[in-house]
């Protein structure tokens, strides 16, 4: 929701000058920690119209009014997550969040989640050379340039923005796509991400956007984590779901699980550059993507997480039930609000 923005405050204003920072100071040998400022919002009002509209709406005995009272109840925790960026307090709102359902086959998705990021984060990528391309270079084939066309093929109601504070390479928001600056990038890299983002981001939110039913423009509870699990889907289904994209994957998950185990954001950056040989900035962008949130010292958002649960989530479902494609890529909706969205 725009009046949320939860990735958006939870992101440093001075993202891009304390990276250069933290890298500088772990290449010559020394351990620190981030200093984050954020922008901070008042919500207080927002958390308790949405608290109220979720009592209303779990009033009615409708399993569609429970999809909406659902949602109203995770934007109400979103809300004071944001509110909470750069505090003590953000950790444990974030893992109500963020981590496992707290039932027996939340418990099993994540344990195996878990045991495929060490898998993955374990793997050797090809070390095959290839030419790469500046991200925000004017040129064809760059990450911009693609993404631009993209756009402009599909008229798509997005703009692009260059980000310096984004720690990762793209975000799909609103109405913009999100790019950082500066990554040196294969073909590979930009028409991978191109597609995660276009495909399984800003189509389904265009498709949304003129739907008849409003559920599908606010989203379900757990959507927007699906919606990443779709898009793992496709990459695998498009081939580029390789060694090194599946390093990177398993490599975020572990640092996620890592600081949700207690883990400060020095200790995930020795151990994705000691345990999982990430180079120094490789594993700083993995720690600031974790870290999202934090004070520094204290948990971040860890969201990271997410994205190999419900990659397996979606495969399976889509398995059992490829006839819910449809449904599962006309919004930000989850696997479990589908059975339900599917009658209408």
């Amino acid at each position: 929701m725009g009046a949320i923005r939860l990735l958006g405050a939870a992101t440093p204003r001075n993202a891009a000058q304390e990276r250069q920072r933290l890298l500088t100071a772990f290449r010559a040998g020394g351990e620190v920690a981030p200093r984050w400022s954020y922008a901070r919002t008042d919500h207080s009002q927002l958390v308790k119209a949405l608290e109220r509209l979720a009592a209303r709406f779990g009033e009615e005995n409708s399993p569609v009014y429970e999809v909406y009272a659902a949602r109203a109840n995770e934007l109400a925790l979103e809300a004071r997550i944001a509110e909470a960026v750069g505090t003590d307090g953000l950790g444990a709102l974030a893992l109500d969040r963020y981590g496992p359902a707290k039932t027996d086959v939340g418990r099993a998705r994540a344990a195996r989640a878990d045991e495929l990021a060490r898998e993955w984060a374990a793997l050797t990528p090809d070390d095959a050379s290839q030419d790469l391309t500046q991200s925000d270079a004017r040129v064809p084939g760059s990450l911009i340039t693609r993404m631009e066309e993209a756009i402009e093929g599909l008229r798509l109601p997005f703009s692009i923005v260059v980000q310096p504070q984004l720690a990762a390479l793209a975000a799909t928001g609103e109405h913009h796509i999100f790019i950082a600056p500066g990554r040196m990038l294969s073909r590979e890299d930009v028409e991978r991400t191109v597609l995660h983002e276009i495909e399984a981001h800003a189509i389904p939110r265009g498709r949304a956007a003129h739907a008849k039913l409003g559920i599908f423009q606010i989203g379900t509870a757990r959507g927007v984590d699906d919606q990443e699990g779709f898009a793992l889907l496709l990459e695998e289904r498009h081939g580029f779901l390789k060694a090194l994209r599946k390093r990177e994957l398993g490599t975020r998950h572990v640092a996620a699980r890592s600081m949700s185990d207690g883990a400060d954001f020095v200790s995930v950056v020795r151990l994705l550059r000691d345990r999982y040989g990430l180079p120094w900035e490789r594993a700083i962008t993995t720690a600031e993507r974790t870290f999202r949130g934090s004070n520094g010292t204290g948990a971040g958002i860890g969201r990271e997480r997410v994205y190999l649960e419900a990659f397996g989530r979606v495969r399976a479902h889509l398995t059992s039930h490829p006839q819910d494609e449809a449904i599962l890529s006309a919004g930000q909706v989850s696997v479990d609000a589908v059975k339900t969205l599917a009658v209408l």
